[in-house]
């Protein structure tokens, strides 16, 4: 497939005071073994080099890249929707400024999208402290059948958990039906949005291949490390508890004694154990017994 016969991909990145990191990120697209790409990136007021770096990248790649700002802070998911505004391709996908793509995901997405027809293609992802940490899963080439591999994620797997991670491809125009992220949400926007484009549009596929790396420095400001967490997760439980089984709340129930950092009594434990969602189980005992707070 050629660069006039491969459907364009439109890439969307929010980026606030962080010129280093962007250029990380921008050069990940720009490696992508996909031949058909713009880039869309919106500015969150950024008083760092930020404007300088879009420039650079602008004048050097020239109809390549789509730069918009805001000129005060509006939130990541308002960037986003500008972004998804303005964009031009067939199919959507997103990137955060600090992290980064493995050169093959956004074609080994397009491909599975095309023979699957899910509501969205993602991959695996890992999360990383510092490059070194997955430089070599980074360089590694996918072999074709590698890449080919992948599994069905459908909407109650991923009303126990985010399995998609942060990002995923999409076409265009059902992200326009959906109207975007819910800026209304102060965090969780990325989940939410996946488990509304499931339950209108059907079943996901997540490759098993690991195409996606999550910058966790967690020296720098977050919103998992901030009360907007909790906020946003009960904001999607009101929101999706209409989906949601009793064994999916008893789920969530659980992840939101340990973000509120709750210790409940053993006997209130003992009633919300979700055989689906174990894992939240096992985090709120550690977080009860050893004051552990994972996640």
């Amino acid at each position: 497939m050629n660069d006039t016969t491969a459907p364009l991909v439109s890439v969307y990145i929010p980026t606030r005071n962080r010129s280093a990191l962007l250029r990380r990120a921008l050069d990940s697209v720009l490696e992508q073994t996909w031949p058909r790409i713009e880039i869309l990136v919106c500015d969150e007021a950024s008083t760092d080099e930020t404007p300088e770096v879009l420039a650079w990248y602008a004048r050097c790649y020239p109809g390549k890249f789509v730069c918009l700002r805001n000129e005060t802070p509006q939130g990541a998911c308002r960037a986003r929707n500008r972004c998804i505004e303005h964009a031009s391709g067939t199919y959507v996908t997103g990137l955060d400024d600090d992290d980064f793509f493995h050169p093959q995901r956004i074609e080994c997405l397009v491909n599975l999208y095309r023979r699957h027809r899910p509501s969205f293609a993602c991959s695996r992802f890992r999360y990383f402290q510092s490059v070194s940490q997955v430089t070599s899963l980074r360089d590694r080439l996918h072999a074709e059948a590698e890449l080919a591999r992948a599994d069905p994620l459908d909407l109650r797997e991923l009303l126990y958990a985010n399995l998609a991670g942060n990002q995923v491809l999409t076409e265009l125009s059902r992200m326009r039906e959906l109207g975007g992220f819910d800026e209304a949400m102060p965090s969780w926007q990325d989940y939410d949005t996946w488990i509304r484009l499931v339950d209108r549009f059907g079943p996901a596929v997540r490759a098993r291949a690991l195409l996606s790396f999550v910058d966790d420095d967690r020296s720098r400001a977050r919103i998992r490390n901030s009360s907007k967490r909790a906020e946003g997760s009960e904001r999607f439980i009101a929101k999706h508890e209409r989906l949601m089984n009793a064994d999916q709340r008893r789920n969530h129930r659980n992840i939101q004694y340990v973000m509120n950092r709750e210790r409940p009594p053993l006997g209130e434990i003992v009633r919300n154990v979700s055989l689906g969602g174990y894992k939240s189980t096992i985090k709120l005992l550690l977080h009860k017994f050893f004051g552990v707070a994972i996640g």
